[in-house]
């Protein structure tokens, strides 16, 4: 389980990396291409992005602490730079924390959500379907950014 808990730990530092490389990205767009509404699974390139933040931020709050609910970003709020480089580094931090809380030993624990459609998942899972949604809207987002004549920074894992 070490070597499995490791790759995971690895490939969150990857993501958080090249998640470094969208924000930069979006942000270096004029205002109004990077909040239109582009029809997305959220209306623009920032929804999507804050979006993603938002999931982690779920996941790891509500899900495996159990926390309390916590407002969701608003959609269609036009973040600056400086909101979004720090809700990131938030989502960086939790990120990191939880991961170090997990250890090895805790990818097989399994917790429990009691919402509106309760469920229960293994932490194991819970880390990989994280991996999957941010790898699922970054591809949105490169769909997106290639719509406006925009190359997305596209990062292999070999070139972390």
């Amino acid at each position: 389980m070490r070597f499995e808990y490791e790759t995971i730990r690895e490939l969150y530092r990857y993501n958080s990396a090249v998640r470094q490389k969208y924000l930069r990205a979006i942000w270096k767009l004029p205002p109004q291409q990077r909040y239109k509404s582009r029809g997305g699974s959220f209306p623009s390139l920032v929804d999507i992005y804050m979006h993603v933040l938002d999931a982690y931020r779920w996941w790891f709050i509500s899900v495996y602490r159990n926390g309390k609910p916590f407002e969701e970003y608003p959609i269609g709020q036009r973040f600056t730079k400086s909101e979004a480089v720090t809700e990131t580094y938030a989502v960086d931090r939790l990120i990191q924390k939880t991961l170090r809380e997990v250890g090895s030993r805790g990818l097989s624990k399994t917790v429990s959500w009691r919402g509106r459609r309760p469920f229960r998942i293994p932490v194991r899972k819970m880390l990989i379907h994280m991996m999957e949604e941010e790898l699922q809207h970054r591809g949105e987002m490169n769909a997106l950014l290639w719509q406006i004549d925009i190359d997305p920074p596209v990062t292999g894992f070999d070139d972390f």
